[in-house]
């Protein structure tokens, strides 16, 4: 288990991912217009005021793994064993391992008016995000010292880094239509931290003794939790606001006589303040020495020993981390039933770009898409979507990452390997919204007026027009 433990550390808990279910971008549905405020839900003449998911979550998920180390990362997956002999050591190569969830528990948005398009919306997402940065050797030390026989330096071969955080997003969105062809909005959200880990390890070294069979491992760096490992507490789950928080999104668009539509966002912009109960590790775990470091039992032992040092340095306070904000663009060309969409997306204060084109052809209330996602993790995405849309209500099934989580289902059914080659990812998504309430028309178009139409006004009327007759 210490082995499973310090492998999910320096792994997999650190982990923001690649795809960011792009598919729905320009989409018009709840989850496009809560994500790109700037966009509208509706449309003037058949759309109903109100639309709602009626507390039907919609949920994102998406995790990676690439890197130089990729043939190591499915063994772990699948059968809990790491198998090195494939992975280049003392190259300087690093893999990065990335998860992200999004799920709306809660959208409510409704037309406040039709002059200028101003539109109003609510919100309750639940979100955890992260990034890692792990060397080759991380993984191959667990599974065969023996490989570091042939190096002549192992300094910095541990110098990893990475984050991962979770939390309750509140959210206020408002957008309105400055012109006819330019549209604005933003959204404000309070934010209830549930946990967060972060960790950079500065300095880093292994020396290996095979003639006295003895290992030696030292790791100097920081680590910053907001619970202890071995003492989660479950009600942090619920948002409490013990760990409050604050951030913005603002995006605008703009649309071309010629059929060319822009949009661009600042997203998620902001910070969460963790509590003072938090922990910070300044850990010295240097100096451990491993005897019969050839013993099976060695790389638990290795991982008791970081363990009790770096548990040992812990201290309370308080301290803020900040959010993984989004720089994006979005510009697409409709032809009628086909609509590409060229979007660049890149993170604003961790590492991480994604360079995406999907291609949307529509079939009456039928919308069928794939995309290629370029990710700097330097892997390449496909991704596929079915969506059904009407102007009153949608229902979404995709993933950015298709090919990838097919696979994965399907190598996860072997009871052995081989397994295939490249990056391991998945990603899924689902979605469903509905509108009601009445049609908000057009002054000119309407056939409801408030004031008229309502029944006693209807009465009202109706009795005037009778008394003339007589």
């Amino acid at each position: 288990m210490k082995k499973i433990f310090w492998l999910l550390i320096f792994l997999i808990s650190a982990g923001q991912a690649a795809g960011q279910q792009f598919n729905l971008y320009n989409s018009r549905t709840l989850y496009d217009v809560f994500e790109n405020p700037s966009q509208s839900a509706y449309q003037i003449d058949t759309s109903r005021r109100m639309a709602f998911n009626f507390f039907i979550p919609t949920i994102t998920i998406n995790a990676s793994a690439s890197g130089s180390a990729s043939p190591a990362f499915r063994p772990l997956i699948y059968d809990g064993v790491i198998n090195a002999d494939n992975i280049p050591i003392g190259e300087n190569k690093f893999n990065t391992v990335a998860f992200n969830t999004n799920t709306y528990i809660i959208m409510l948005r409704w037309l406040h008016t039709v002059k200028k398009s101003q539109e109003i919306g609510l919100s309750w997402q639940v979100r955890d995000d992260g990034r890692i940065k792990a060397t080759n050797e991380t993984l191959a030390i667990f599974d065969d010292y023996d490989l570091f026989n042939n190096t002549t330096s192992a300094k910095g071969f541990f110098n990893n880094k990475g984050y991962n955080q979770s939390y309750h997003q509140l959210s206020l969105s408002y957008r309105q239509d400055l012109t006819k062809r330019f549209s604005i909005g933003a959204k404000g959200s309070l934010l209830s931290g549930i946990t967060h880990t972060a960790f950079k390890v500065t300095e880093s070294d292994v020396a290996i003794d095979q003639e006295e069979d003895i290992i030696g491992v030292s790791v100097i760096g920081n680590l910053r939790s907001s619970f202890k490992f071995d003492n989660f507490d479950s009600q942090a789950i619920k948002p409490k606001f013990k760990n409050p928080g604050l951030s913005f999104t603002a995006g605008a668009s703009y649309k071309f006589r010629n059929g060319w539509f822009l949009m661009g966002n600042l997203k998620d912009l902001g910070f969460i303040k963790w509590n003072k109960e938090s922990y910070e590790y300044n850990f010295d775990a240097s100096n451990i020495v491993i005897l019969n470091a050839s013993n099976s039992s060695a790389d638990n032992r290795l991982a008791d020993s970081l363990d009790k040092r770096i548990s040992n340095s812990s201290t309370n306070r308080s301290y803020f981390s900040l959010l993984n904000g989004k720089a994006e663009v979005l510009l697409n060309k409709n032809y009628g039933n086909y609509q590409p969409n060229l979007i660049l997306s890149k993170s604003v204060y961790y590492e991480g770009a994604d360079i995406v084109l999907t291609n949307n052809y529509h079939y009456r209330n039928f919308v069928f898409t794939a995309s290629a996602d370029y990710n700097t993790s330097k892997y390449l995405a496909v991704g596929g979507q079915f969506m059904v849309k009407s102007p009153n209500a949608e229902f979404f099934l995709g993933s950015d990452q298709l090919f990838k989580t097919l696979q994965l289902i399907k190598e996860s059914r072997k009871d052995t390997g081989p397994y295939s080659s490249g990056y391991a990812g998945m990603s899924f998504y689902m979605g469903f919204g509905m509108k009601f309430g009445r049609v908000l028309e057009h002054p000119a178009n309407a056939n409801f007026i408030p004031g008229f139409n309502e029944p006693w006004a209807t009465r009202f009327f109706k009795g005037i027009f009778k008394k003339k007759e007589k």
